[in-house]
């Protein structure tokens, strides 16, 4: 009895960390209240070995550009070229940005302060372009949040009318499986990780192909270049034709 007892106790010990450590790593802002007319200026905390990612993939928008006034205390990285900072850059464009805390730089000229301003400049599928502004701020102690999520104000409701000017179906099933095939053989090569970001952006895309979206939309909406998407489906394409042969033979 004494030891079953003990063992309970231990079992109890073992657990209880466990359920301690589940908490909220994603901050949701809405579009409105980051950008337009009605916005208000949104303070993000980086803390010290913690990055923050602004994601910005729920609304479909690119990233043109990004400004940060005071770099001394942290740097920013994106999930894709910019404007006018990658000379090389021929697609532009991210829906991504990494804050990262340093150690404080001393700058010639800069003024001390405590936070700093980050504009971003937007591009939506339509051609709308949009800015947001966000006060970054160091922080300590326990982080609340890794990432920070820019949503739509209005929620899409999950039942409505038919869209217009949908794919057919056959053309939407064979890109569809073309893409497939092409991501297998890329991730059997390694030119893939199914870990990496671009594979769930990737997924994405095929989402959108089967809600209905058209190659281009979809690809617009998922921020992958169509330049990767024809690759993929090129090479998909050609080990579906193979196969066909092959069986034809057979």
């Amino acid at each position: 009895m004494k030891n079953m007892i003990i063992g309970w106790m231990s079992a109890v010990v073992c657990l209880t960390p466990v359920m301690t450590l589940a908490a909220p790593v994603v901050r949701s802002i809405r579009q409105s209240q980051a950008s337009g007319e009605s916005a208000v200026l949104q303070t993000i905390n980086v803390w010290n070995g913690h990055g923050v990612a602004i994601s910005f993939y729920e609304v479909g928008e690119r990233i043109q550009r990004v400004w940060l006034d005071d770099p001394s205390q942290i740097l920013l990285d994106t999930d894709g070229c910019l404007e006018k900072l990658d000379p090389n850059c021929q697609n532009p464009g991210a829906g991504l940005i990494y804050l990262r805390r340093i150690k404080k730089v001393n700058i010639p000229g800069l003024p001390q302060a405590s936070t700093t301003l980050m504009t971003v400049v937007t591009q939506s599928s339509t051609g709308e372009r949009k800015a947001y502004s966000f006060r970054l701020a160091t922080a300590n102690g326990t982080p609340k949040y890794s990432q920070v999520v820019i949503s739509d104000d209005v929620a899409v409701e999950p039942k409505k009318a038919p869209r217009p000017q949908l794919q057919p179906l056959v053309t939407t099933i064979k890109t569809v499986n073309s893409l497939k095939n092409g991501m297998s053989i890329a991730i059997r090569n390694k030119w893939l990780n199914p870990d990496d970001e671009l594979h769930k952006r990737l997924q994405k895309l095929i989402t959108y192909l089967q809600l209905g979206d058209d190659l281009n939309t979809a690809a617009e909406k998922a921020v992958v270049s169509m330049e990767l998407v024809n690759k993929l489906t090129r090479l998909g394409q050609n080990v579906r034709i193979q196969n066909y042969e092959y069986r034809s033979r057979n």
